[in-house]
């Protein structure tokens, strides 16, 4: 069982609720000297959120990797997401490769960092429906989904965040896939209050970037703090009292003039202590990472937009703009002006890809030529009874289509690859030839291909009989039957059907007329066309689930269409 619910369009909020304005902390009593996640986080500049209910049943098992189009309803396309479930009720499996299976019960929250491919599931061995088939992106954006048979329930809230793509940081790199953090009684209360409100509140992004934000803070705390002593890198860097009391003057003085100096004193280590301890946890010394940081919040004070690169270039700490451009060029490889016109870029890009959004999710329009146009409407009542709820219309189209003219994707047929699309391949183009079986008994003596110039052909001109006789070397007739020219493959095979000829048709296409006995294959022989078809759509949909379900039909279908072996021969 699938069931889809969609909610109303998510609202803009200014303010936080009551029960969000204090946060209790999941485990207390752990310290301070980890406080420098907060800042860490901070510049990550996490962004929107999704959070989406999950009624689990029975049997599932779903995949749980969202894509950045899966989130643009609320949030333009980041190159980053980090996704997390926290299980209200009953108990699901969570399966990352790599990784022993984690089974999460109530109270349970479960973080992907870097939104690693991952399933949840009742038992690992169910097969897994694919993300696309248990939800839908619509005009008012996915809000509850509903998988699974008929027994006990798991209710799950799903979030995902999304981060720009100057967000990658060597802390998040080193986290492992998953993480996991259990709340305890008050906490979890907090939690699902919370959660509850973001699901159906129509909270703004940056309020649910927030939640997730805790979350992801107190669940890295859990797991650096069950790090083995052994342990080395970053985050033992943030165990280690001096490297972490460094790195919180660092994040919080940036402006400053700091030197290792005043550093290891503070940390309360020498100089050579403090710099060994950065370089095996860190890989960089204390002054490299603080120039590594300044440059970080520069180029997020770039990219508000509030302020010149003067104001930028004093504001994190250096008493010209000169020294500050060339700071920043070592750090990014272009000046600040450069990056920040490609970072307002990126952004128009992203918002662009806003604009790519599906807006018509449960209709489907396909162009192609007339002819595989005609062939896949003979079969797309399958198509239709296993999609009740989406329109389809065909366009048979002999141009190629540029996608501005409402068509959501297109069968291509030509000699090379599409280039600038998402391109799937179909199926090598062929023919042979084919007519009637009453034409084949008037005609019995059709045995070579040479036989065939000596009969009706239709549509002669047609460059594939150019190309039969080219192949078989030899001589392109003229005038020595009657012939008719019907201009299209789906024309020609209506002739060949009614005793008018011999057509070169596409076996694929006519296996059905070939399977009745409508149409017979005097000769055995097929030959190449010089071409290919593919299925076509522009990048930005690869994700939209309605290309996605025909793409999986029509690759199907395609490959059930195979004719008789080439070897074979017609039928008297």
């Amino acid at each position: 069982m699938i069931t889809i619910y969609v909610k109303g369009p998510f609202a803009k909020m200014t303010a936080l609720p009551d029960n969000l304005t204090e946060t209790p902390h999941l485990n207390p009593g752990r310290g301070r000297y980890m406080d420098v996640l907060d800042d860490i986080l901070s510049s990550l500049r996490l962004s929107g959120g999704v959070v989406i209910d999950a009624e689990f049943s029975g049997d599932y098992c779903v995949r749980a990797e969202f894509t950045p189009n899966h989130c643009a309803p609320w949030f333009a396309m980041p190159q980053t997401l980090i996704s997390y479930h926290y299980v209200r009720s009953g108990k699901t499996t969570v399966l990352v490769e790599g990784m022993p299976p984690v089974t999460a019960e109530a109270g349970s929250i479960v973080i992907l960092p870097r939104n690693d491919p991952h399933r949840l599931a009742s038992d690992p061995s169910v097969p897994p429906f694919d993300v696309e088939k248990v939800s839908w992106i619509t005009d008012d954006g996915v809000h509850r989904v509903s998988v699974g048979t008929p027994g006990e329930k798991t209710l799950v809230w799903c979030g995902f965040l999304g981060a720009t793509d100057s967000a990658h940081h060597p802390l998040i790199e080193a986290l492992p896939p998953m993480l996991t953090l259990n709340a305890g009684a008050e906490q979890a209360e907090w939690v699902e209050s919370s959660l509850r409100f973001l699901s159906s509140g129509n909270p703004s992004p940056e309020m649910v970037a927030r939640l997730a934000e805790l979350f992801l803070a107190q669940a890295i705390r859990d797991y650096v703090q069950n790090l083995p002593p052994s342990s080395k890198g970053w985050l033992r860097g943030l165990t280690d009292p001096g490297v972490s009391k460094a790195l919180t003057i660092i994040h919080n003085h940036y402006a400053e003039e700091l030197d290792v100096e005043m550093l290891a004193r503070e940390a309360g280590v020498s100089r050579t202590v403090l710099g060994e301890r950065f370089a095996e946890l860190l890989g960089e010394s204390p002054m490299r990472y603080c120039a590594g940081w300044r440059m970080r919040m520069a180029s997020n004070m770039l990219r508000d937009g509030n302020q010149t690169t003067a104001n930028v270039a004093y504001a994190v700490g250096f008493s010209s703009e000169a020294a500050f451009n060339r700071a920043f060029k070592r750090e990014f490889g272009v000046p600040p002006a450069t990056w920040k016109r490609e970072a307002d870029e990126r952004e128009r890009a992203a918002a662009g890809g806003l604009a790519a959004l599906d807006l018509h999710p449960n209709q489907l329009v396909v162009s192609g030529p007339p002819s595989a146009i005609n062939w896949v409407s003979r079969h797309l009542g399958e198509f239709l009874d296993a999609n009740p709820g989406l329109l389809v219309q065909l366009d048979p189209n002999p141009n190629n289509v540029t996608f501005e003219e409402g068509v959501d994707c297109a069968m291509r047929f030509g000699p090379e690859r599409p280039g600038d699309l998402a391109v799937e391949d179909l199926f090598k183009l062929e023919f042979t030839p084919m007519c009637s079986p009453e034409f084949l008994r008037r005609h019995p003596n059709i045995k070579a291909p040479d036989d065939l110039r000596h009969v009706a052909r239709i549509t002669p001109n047609d460059p594939w009989w150019e190309r039969w006789w080219r192949h078989f070397k030899l001589e392109r007739p003229e005038g020595t039957a009657k012939s008719i020219d019907m201009g299209a493959q789906m024309l020609d095979g209506a002739a060949a059907i009614g005793g008018r000829g011999v057509a070169l048709l596409t076996p694929l296409f006519w296996r059905e007329e070939v399977a009745s006995g409508e149409l017979v294959r005097p000769l055995p022989h097929v030959l190449d066309s010089g071409g290919s078809y593919w299925l076509v759509y522009p990048n930005a949909r690869s994700e939209w689930p309605k290309i996605r379900r025909f793409s999986v039909w029509l690759r199907e279908l395609c490959a059930k269409a195979e004719v008789e072996p080439r070897t074979s021969t017609a039928a008297a």
